[in-house]
């Protein structure tokens, strides 16, 4: 919340009350670190003004400090990999250009529409530099602002690109909070009643971009843990180095690898705020999720645990080690993905033993997260299940095993654990082997449907071994 004080020459106080505001704050003290210009951290301070919010910190600072002079060089050096005019007066500092530099120079003109309004009419030939640079340098602001308010990844991903450094707007300029004036609008306000909708916008805003991580990336987060404001700071840099430095397939891959190697920035619960680029994906709203410090913990836990399994189709993608990440932070069992990954038994044969081993930890981390420490009748199933396979592999019955293990498979997904019994019995009869675990099934099916999953990963052919290379 943004409040107007009187403080030993400060005229403002911005506190993190909400996500945006926090973000807002985050920019700010950049903005006011690279220019050096002093500011106060409310925490930090023994006298406090006498309108701010309790249980809030925040930064003290002048109204008349933030100038859309210094916004938009703190924009040109901040954004500095996206500023193509930069990019060329990097290449005209030479004093001989080769065929291909004269291109580049002609294509980056013709990529951004106000290079092309001020520069088109001109073909850069290697000896008309001067033309250029001192065009670029007398149309700078109005070239750096045009570039980042209609850069899809820049300002137009977070905010209306028609309000950029504006103030008293009607609605809040952030995507998803923004409103077509135009349009009918008393919808928004209480018994359609236009005067009773109250926006919250301020120029601050504005800052919100340089509060996400790593604008490179096709979604950006924003680590919303503003019990502090020195805490807002240095976890969203952490967090957006340990972005950069991860390798990973998928920017939701990356996230969760870095959350699961968080603990010496983020020790409790915390919201994330994510921004999706509006050109790669229909929704140009920001979303949110809470991560929970209990779910945390155990996401870091399974950074021992093998999940290696890749499946992909054309309609359908399956990367275990993301799936599983995901349902430990929204404290979702893995009954579904235990499940599939039994079915992909039966389509991808080339995998099978990785297949059953990959599924073995994911029953094993699915019963540590229902709370059952006790692992011996798990180890019991899966023995079992060795035991059928060995025997009827020895009687020449592998048809029997995959016979067997689509019955049950098809069985237990659609939680028909009567049908699960009986084909239990029957294969107790078939084998003639002792079915120690069936005694907790029959008791309590959905309970200990657990052992079940084991015991149908356990169930193998030998033909695994010769259809797939060692792991």
């Amino acid at each position: 919340m943004k409040t107007t004080i009187k403080y030993y020459g400060y005229d403002t106080l911005l506190q993190p009350t909400d996500w945006r505001a926090a973000a807002a704050v985050v920019g700010l003290c950049k903005y006011f670190d690279h220019f050096r210009i002093e500011y106060k951290i409310l925490y930090n301070v023994d006298e406090k003004p006498e309108n701010y919010i309790h249980g809030f910190d925040g930064i003290i600072y002048k109204s008349d400090s933030i100038t859309e002079e210094k916004y938009l060089d703190f924009v040109e050096s901040y954004f500095e990999k996206y500023m193509t005019h930069s990019t060329i007066l990097s290449i005209l500092g030479n004093d001989e250009f080769s065929d291909e530099q004269i291109k580049m120079v002609n294509d980056l003109v013709k990529s951004k529409t106000v290079l092309k309004d001020l520069l088109g009419k001109t073909k850069f030939d290697g000896t008309n530099k001067a033309v250029f640079i001192s065009t670029i340098e007398e149309n700078r602001e109005e070239i750096i602002k045009n570039i980042f308010k209609n850069g899809n990844n820049l300002y137009k991903n977070y905010c209306n690109e028609h309000l950029i450094f504006t103030d008293d707007n009607s609605t809040c300029r952030l995507r998803g909070y923004n409103v077509d004036n135009d349009r009918k609008t008393s919808i928004l306000g209480f018994c359609f009643s236009k005067e009773s909708f109250d926006a919250n916008d301020i120029l601050e805003f504005d800052f919100i971009p340089f509060a996400f991580s790593n604008p490179d990336m096709r979604e950006t987060y924003f680590v919303n843990n503003n019990f502090s404001v020195e805490s807002l700071v240095n976890t969203n840099r952490a967090f957006s180095e340990q972005l950069s430095n991860t390798e990973g397939k998928g920017d939701k891959n990356k996230l969760l690898l870095v959350l699961q190697n968080s603990k010496d920035y983020i020790s409790y619960d915390v919201e994330i705020i994510s921004k999706s680029q509006r050109k790669l994906q229909s929704k140009s709203y920001y979303e949110t999720f809470f991560v929970r410090l209990d779910r945390l913990k155990l996401l870091r836990n399974l950074s021992e645990k093998m999940l290696n399994y890749y499946y992909s189709t054309n309609n359908y993608t399956l990367t275990l080690q993301s799936e599983v990440y995901y349902r430990c932070l929204n404290n979702v069992l893995l009954d579904d993905v235990i499940l599939r990954m039994l079915k992909l038994y039966f389509i991808d044969t080339n995998n099978r033993r990785k297949i059953r081993a990959n599924t073995d930890v994911l029953i094993q981390i699915n019963v540590s997260w229902k709370g059952i420490v006790n692992m011996d009748k798990l180890y019991s199933a899966k023995k079992c299940g060795n035991k059928v396979s060995q025997k009827l592999i020895s009687l020449n019955s592998e048809n029997t095993i995959i016979s067997y293990r689509h019955k049950l498979t098809s069985s237990l997904c659609v939680r028909d654990y009567d049908r699960v019994k009986d084909i239990l019995l029957k294969l107790y009869d078939c084998v003639g082997i002792d079915f120690p675990f069936m005694y907790d099934f029959f008791e309590n099916a959905e309970e200990n449907k657990d052992v079940v999953y084991m015991f149908v990963s356990g169930l193998y052919v030998s033909s695994e071994r010769n259809n797939e290379n060692k792991d």
